[in-house]
């Protein structure tokens, strides 16, 4: 995953969230992939997130740790599922949206994970002496 990509990811996790936090965005792990002939041993970048109120079976204090691959296969699934979205991003990092933050950690958690971020709406105030 492009840190762009990864950074604009984490961006809304941390500005939207409701029920889980980032506790580590640069934490790099070894991890075991089992393959029908070997095991294969790699370090990548993890993203570590954690309930930091409880909800419905999930308590308060259960950790997640987001392996970077399993990230991007998420990503590569959503590029397949949704050709809007594939073309946002191919653009800059900054069309990422905090649904597709979303959809990416619900995919590479195999739905386990599911943020429920909370968009906020864009207020604007007015002076009325400017009117």
């Amino acid at each position: 995953m492009r840190n762009t990509l990864y950074r604009q990811m984490v961006y809304w996790i941390r500005a939207n969230r409701t029920w889980i936090e980032v506790v580590d965005d640069n934490l790099f792990k070894e991890h075991i992939i089992a393959r029908p002939d070997r095991t294969d041993y790699l370090v990548s970048r993890t993203l570590v997130l954690r309930a930091y109120k409880p909800r419905g079976a999930c308590a308060e204090g259960t950790a997640w740790n987001i392996p970077e691959h399993d990230l991007d296969r998420a990503l590569a699934t959503l590029r397949r599922q949704d050709r809007q979205f594939r073309q946002r991003i191919k653009k800059a990092a900054m069309y990422l949206t905090a649904k597709d933050a979303e959809a990416i950690i619900a995919l590479a958690t195999h739905g386990i994970v599911r943020l429920e971020l909370l968009e906020q709406p864009i207020h604007m105030s007015h002076n009325s002496n400017y009117l």
